[in-house]
């Protein structure tokens, strides 16, 4: 229950904090402070399915990348995807789970934005381009895959001195060793 509790407070945390980026942000907002907050909240999401569903997890993405309408990359945001595959016998219960995954976000105050067919939703945090999104792949048992999730972070926009800065190049390194 102690760590529930910490985890909560932590998540309480980085979505406030995710407040930080282009629209309404604090202009001491970093590419650093974005890549914390976002693999803080990218751990939440994988922790919140439910582990006796979950076959394995893996981290697809983590880096920076070039904000829209930004053609010389200074605006940046860190985007991390995790993807969770679940046990077969998990099929049955996807949509639910995967239902239950997005509520649980709407209930700490992030948005829904879209919520397409095809098990595609993505959810912003109010006040700045932050967002999460989520698809939901059935099991297909002609090629063999498992029930998945699709799990990808976005932080809100921050201004850099560009893709081939010392921070942005520190911090990809950093990414790329974990």
């Amino acid at each position: 229950m102690r760590g529930t509790r910490k985890a909560a407070i932590a998540l309480a945390v980085a979505t406030a904090a995710f407040a930080g980026g282009c629209a309404g942000s604090p202009a001491s907002a970093t590419l650093a402070d974005s890549k914390g907050l976002v693999q803080l909240v990218r751990n939440e999401a994988g922790q919140r399915l439910p582990t006796d569903d979950v076959q394995e997890v893996k981290l697809v993405d983590d880096g920076s990348e070039a904000c829209d309408d930004n053609p010389a990359g200074r605006e940046r945001r860190w985007s991390s995807t995790l993807l969770v595959t679940l046990l077969p016998t998990a099929s049955d219960s996807l949509e639910g789970t995967y239902s239950d995954l997005i509520d649980s976000f709407v209930g700490n105050g992030w948005s829904e934005v879209t919520y397409g067919g095809g098990g595609a939703a993505t959810l912003k945090k109010p006040g700045t381009d932050a967002s999460i999104a989520f698809t939901a792949t059935k099991a297909d048992p002609d090629a063999a895959t498992p029930p998945a999730i699709n799990i990808t972070i976005r932080s809100a926009c921050v201004t850099t001195a560009g893709a081939e800065s010392d921070e942005v190049q520190e911090l990809e390194a950093l990414a790329a060793e974990d």
